[in-house]
């Protein structure tokens, strides 16, 4: 394994000692999860960045079939960063291992014969039914796409979901089977419906989260695949920019060639990195106080409904959630830099 080193603000004296931390640390952790895989040696690309209240370790490397895998990891002690992201590394390579040799085909294989059974519990005229669910939700289908991708984000980058399983299309497929399902108890207008929809959702990706958790408990063979990496969005999210805008051969730049039609106002440009960082900062709270903040400041449905019908919570709870997490936003907003920062505001732009 080769392993190149970028420093950023870390003394040149430094050096030599991170190096051989870096290198001491890669051979025990990572190069056991790389050696199954047939391919040159690879090579591990490292930065080691010194910040003001802490050290940040980026790692990348790629294995085949072209699969770029990315860690990140700060600490107060380079070491135990380094640690961290390496050990985070290694769990990816062995999951996308895992990936490769298909193992995720009996879920999907599973999840249809579910959706089977569901289709022949729903009472009534079945195709009637389901054309009427079809009907419904055309319209409103753009909005649930959306939060679907946007939980799936949120879930798969803290951990809770696998890498590419379930799909958009496998969640939005068994909703309208549980919407078909309970059709006769749901309201049938717009909003009502829309709520009723990411009920459905938010159940179907936590039941498939508790599903991998268990998975994950009960493997214990090292002759068996482990679950799929969970990941995904964060890591496809930084191979398509690196794809997109990294060219390191090239002194001409993707964005050099597209002019530059709109010039953002300094506010505006403040105000859509703001926006940035709290849905950035969202992805480390917890999934009740992002869903609650989303659903009632993005999705603008009140606090009672979030609270009561699609949530299950306590009106006052919700309440205290809105209150912590717009307590947490804000502060780390001021850290950022953003002392005047509207969190109702930034979160339903």
């Amino acid at each position: 394994m080769k392993i190149d080193i970028t420093y950023r603000n870390l003394p040149k004296e430094a050096h030599s000692k991170a190096r051989q931390s870096v290198e001491t640390l890669a051979e025990r952790h990572l190069r056991p999860a790389i050696e199954a895989f047939d391919a040159a040696e690879p090579r591990l690309h490292v930065t080691l960045e010194k910040r003001k209240l802490d050290d940040r370790v980026t790692l990348r490397i790629q294995l085949p079939p072209r699969k770029v895998l990315v860690a990140q990891a700060a600490d107060e002690s380079l070491e135990k960063a380094l640690h961290d992201a390496l050990t985070d590394l290694a769990r990816q390579a062995e999951r996308h291992r895992s990936h490769i040799s298909h193992q995720s085909e009996w879920k999907r294989k599973a999840r249809r014969r579910r959706l089977r059974e569901l289709k022949n519990r729903v009472g009534g005229p079945a195709e009637e039914v389901q054309q009427q669910v079809e009907v419904s939700l055309a319209s409103l289908l753009p909005r649930i796409e959306s939060w679907i991708r946007h939980e799936l984000t949120y879930m798969r980058a803290s951990g809770l979901l696998a890498e590419d399983y379930p799909t958009l299309a496998d969640v939005r497929d068994e909703m309208y089977v549980r919407i078909q399902r309970h059709w006769d108890e749901l309201p049938h207008d717009e909003e009502g419906l829309y709520r009723a929809a990411i009920r459905a959702v938010t159940d179907i990706l936590e039941e498939e989260a508790k599903r991998l958790r268990l998975t994950e408990e009960n493997l214990v063979s090292l002759e068996d695949e482990v679950p799929e990496d969970a990941l995904d969005q964060a890591e496809e999210m930084v191979q398509e920019e690196i794809n997109e805008f990294y060219q390191p051969d090239e002194d001409l730049h993707i964005e050099d060639l597209i002019p530059d039609t709109e010039i953002a106002t300094p506010e505006a440009a403040a105000e859509a990195e703001a926006v940035d960082v709290c849905y950035e900062l969202l992805g480390s709270m917890p999934s009740l106080w992002r869903r609650a903040l989303t659903l009632v400041y993005r999705e603008h449905i009140p606090e009672t409904v979030v609270a009561e019908q699609m949530l299950e919570i306590d009106p006052d709870e919700l309440r205290q959630v809105l209150r912590l997490g717009q307590q947490f936003l804000t502060e780390h907003l001021r850290e950022r830099g953003f002392d005047q920062a509207d969190v109702a505001k930034l979160l339903a732009a």
